[in-house]
């Protein structure tokens, strides 16, 4: 799969992202990922935060078993080797719409928000996924349009990296200082869909002044 290198030396550094790879797709099998994340989502809400809350910030396969067998069976055709990253955000960016509706509006009422636990942009410096999940905090709470255009866009499809390309301006911008990121189209939508989650959630909770522009 191609990738999208995003070289960052330091906050507000020059940054390299090649178009092309931004438009890279990662094939039909995400979009069947997020498909069965929806499914899960709207199917059973409970379910679906679990196995969230069960998944990893950092691995390789999803663990599957705390589904139920007839949501599994039902849901999860499209999770044969889905990686724990790919299917946290497939989880959240559904969740995200169920819960909030979108930016800026309030959440579902007698809805029990989920808090994801996240590294956000002050935290502490780490591995490449936790500088990543720092970054994309980052650009959520400056860029919410396009973050919320990305995650309502198809996998795959122009719009989708329409979307990417709208937050460029802000992506060296946000860069951990010292941070150099290698970053996959699919890699950017789960950290995007799971920190826009996070920061309504702190938002609504009150650990967080404002999200966004």
């Amino acid at each position: 799969m191609r990738k999208a290198f995003l070289s960052m030396l330091a906050a507000g550094a020059a940054l390299l992202v090649p178009g092309t790879a931004l438009a890279d797709n990662g094939g039909a099998s995400m979009r069947d990922v997020y498909d069965a994340g929806r499914c899960i989502v709207d199917r059973d809400r409970r379910a679906a935060v679990g196995l969230l809350q069960a998944l990893p910030l950092e691995g390789d396969a999803a663990d599957l078993s705390s589904l139920p067998d007839s949501l599994a069976q039902r849901c999860g055709e499209g999770l044969h080797a889905a990686s724990a990253l790919h299917l946290r955000g497939a989880i959240a960016q559904a969740l995200f719409f169920r819960d909030f509706g979108g930016f800026g509006a309030e959440p579902r009422r007698a809805t029990p928000l989920v808090d994801m636990d996240l590294p956000v942009q002050r935290s502490p410096g780490g591995s490449p996924t936790i500088d990543l999940y720092r970054w994309a905090d980052c650009l959520v709470r400056n860029d919410s349009v396009h973050a919320e255009r990305l995650m309502e866009s198809r996998v795959g499809s122009r719009s989708e990296m329409l979307a990417i390309e709208g937050m460029r301006n802000y992506m060296a911008a946000c860069a951990p200082e010292g941070a150099e990121l290698a970053v996959q189209t699919a890699e950017l939508r789960s950290v995007i869909a799971q920190s826009a989650y996070h920061s309504m959630y702190r938002y609504w909770t009150g650990r967080l002044a404002s999200v966004g522009q």
